[in-house]
């Protein structure tokens, strides 16, 4: 029999061993459960990181048309033959030469091939681009979302309504293709957008108006051969155009038709006499018609031949009133004669606009592009300028003002005070003597002079040191002190101008002769001499002034300190009296 004590040690032996098993039971499945769970997501993460199929292959093109682009403008060019092919050829068809056997390979080919534009056109609406807040949007899935929502998507959907399967019911009708004319607000955008970019409007507004003419002209030719055929109203009116025509002549019966339609629409008269009421109804049709159109044509005409006329209009205007001013003033005639000449120069030489009225309307930015890319050549051909920095050239170019002098004219006179400087942009003006006549410099394109006045740099202040005459008509650029002393605080480029026109007024007599030569740098050696000197001494006088101001606020701060401490030291006197007393 087992004692007590070794029973007792094997049950707990067994408990032991039971309560292990179930520890290591346990942590098993929880082992198991994490093992699993990383399993799966190891095999989750590896699916997701593999790219689908079609991501590898295909490459996806992100391009995007700007509305306002060339080939935004080309295509249009080419939707719009597509509608006008529609729009000339549909209502022939239908009132002359319908489809049949012989023709409809080549009428198919035509139809289907428009079709395919329009369709192409549909895709390509996709892509455009379109303003948001004055962003173009790229994004192409905004594109197509904008385009989808918008009333255009529903009528180019409106255009391609595929009615030509309604053939096999009715037969050949090309007027079951009338929607294809939904089209013509493609065509009508891109006459907006020539007529806004084309150097010849006017032009183009008459190209425009004789296709109208034209179109209207051929859709009334066919309406009319329709009620003429179509209507059995052929012996009523129309024996006056057969003249022994065979009815298979479809060109024949076309111009008869077009000479009719534009005998009554122009209102020449010259047409039969109606019979029937049927008759006299159509030609009283026709007749209101045709008077809305010649008055819709000639107020055309009439706004076309105003608007080629404007400018030339204007400028007699002008013309006109100053010479009225003459006659009442009584102006001699051989100044009067010189104004003309005046005007005329202006008129050839196409200087009769107003720039600044002109460029007004633009953006500040546009108008500095436009000054830039117009007179930033001539400003840099100036010595003065040529150092300077080209943020003070794009500043400086926007200030500058033309004007034109005509022969004879003085541009200044020694002595008068200065307030503007020239820079000669075309013609010739000479440098002259007191007495008007004797030459000592001739000043061509590219030469410059009045800086020394406005720079107050000459011994005379700001006083013209000579006279300059323009010998014919000479065209100049004025830069006015105020404005190019505003450009030189806001670019700081004092110095570096100072220092040009040291270095470049020698050089400026270079292609005189000797004696004018001689002359020049006499007169300009005083400058040459003083302007270094004078930067210098301003610089000299603003740092004495700066010290000076320095040594007064440091002698009022010790007259402060000592008055403080002879107010302290009565005060304390004043305190130990009274303690005395």
């Amino acid at each position: 029999m087992a004692s007590p004590h070794r029973s007792n040690s094997l049950f707990e032996l067994l408990t032991t061993k039971l309560r292990n098993r179930d520890e290591s039971t346990a942590i098993l499945g929880r082992t198991g459960r994490r093992a699993r769970r990383a399993r799966l997501q190891d095999i989750r993460s590896k699916f997701e990181s593999v790219p689908s199929a079609p991501e590898r292959k295909i490459c996806r093109w992100t391009f995007v048309f700007d509305p306002s682009g060339r080939l935004c403008y080309w295509w249009g060019f080419i939707v719009s033959l597509a509608f006008l092919y529609n729009f000339w050829v549909m209502i022939y068809r239908f009132a002359f030469q319908e489809i049949n056997a012989s023709n409809m390979a080549t009428w198919f080919t035509l139809d289907y091939f428009c079709d395919a534009l329009y369709l192409l056109d549909i895709a390509f609406h996709f892509r455009v681009g379109f303003l948001d807040e004055g962003v173009l949007q790229t994004d192409p899935r905004k594109l197509r979302k904008h385009y989808m929502n918008s009333t255009l998507f529903y009528v180019d959907c409106l255009c391609l309504l595929p009615l030509d399967f309604l053939y096999l019911s009715f037969g050949f009708k090309s007027v079951l293709r009338c929607f294809r004319l939904v089209k013509i607000y493609r065509f009508w955008a891109f006459l907006d957008h020539t007529e806004r970019h084309t150097n010849y409007p006017n032009a183009f507004r008459t190209l425009v108006l004789m296709h109208y003419l034209f179109a209207i002209f051929h859709w009334n030719a066919c309406f009319f051969f329709i009620v003429a055929q179509k209507i059995s109203l052929e012996k009523e009116f129309y024996d006056h155009l057969q003249d022994e025509v065979e009815a298979a002549d479809y060109v024949h019966n076309y111009l008869h038709s077009f000479y009719w339609s534009t005998s009554t629409l122009t209102l020449i008269g010259n047409l039969p006499r109606p019979r029937t009421k049927t008759q006299n109804l159509f030609f009283s049709v026709e007749m209101i018609f045709a008077l809305l159109l010649f008055a819709t044509i000639l107020g055309h005409v009439a706004n076309i031949v105003t608007n080629m006329g404007a400018a030339r209009k204007d400028f007699q205007a002008k013309l006109d009133g100053v010479k009225t001013y003459m006659s009442l003033r009584r102006v001699p005639r051989h100044l009067q004669d010189r104004v003309i000449r005046w005007f005329d120069y202006l008129w050839n030489s196409h200087k009769s606009t107003d720039e600044e009225r002109t460029f007004s309307l633009l953006p500040y930015k546009l108008r500095a592009e436009i000054a830039i890319h117009v007179h930033l050549d001539t400003l840099k051909r100036v010595e003065i300028f040529q150092s300077t920095e080209a943020g003070f050239l794009n500043e400086l170019v926007l200030r500058l003002r033309p004007v034109l002098f005509s022969p004879g004219d003085y541009i200044c006179r020694k002595g008068e005070i200065g307030k503007e400087m020239y820079i000669v942009n075309r013609g010739r003006l000479i440098v002259v003597a007191d007495n008007g006549k004797t030459v000592l410099a001739t000043l061509k394109a590219g030469s410059y002079f009045g800086e020394i006045s406005i720079l107050n740099m000459g011994p005379a202040g700001n006083r013209r040191t000579a006279s300059v005459k323009s010998v014919g008509y000479s065209d100049l650029f004025c830069l006015s002190k105020k404005d190019l002393w505003e450009v030189l605080e806001e670019n700081e480029s004092r110095a570096p101008l100072a220092s040009s026109v040291t270095a470049s007024s020698p050089s400026r007599c270079s292609s005189s002769t000797t004696s004018e030569e001689t002359v020049c740098r006499e007169r300009l050696l005083p400058v040459n001499l003083r302007v270094h000197d004078t930067i210098v001494e301003e610089e000299a006088l603003a740092q004495e002034a700066l010290r000076l101001r320095q040594r007064q606020q440091a002698k009022a701060q010790a007259q402060s300190s000592e008055k403080l401490h002879v107010d302290e030291t009565e005060m304390q006197w004043q305190g130990d009296g009274e303690a005395d007393a």
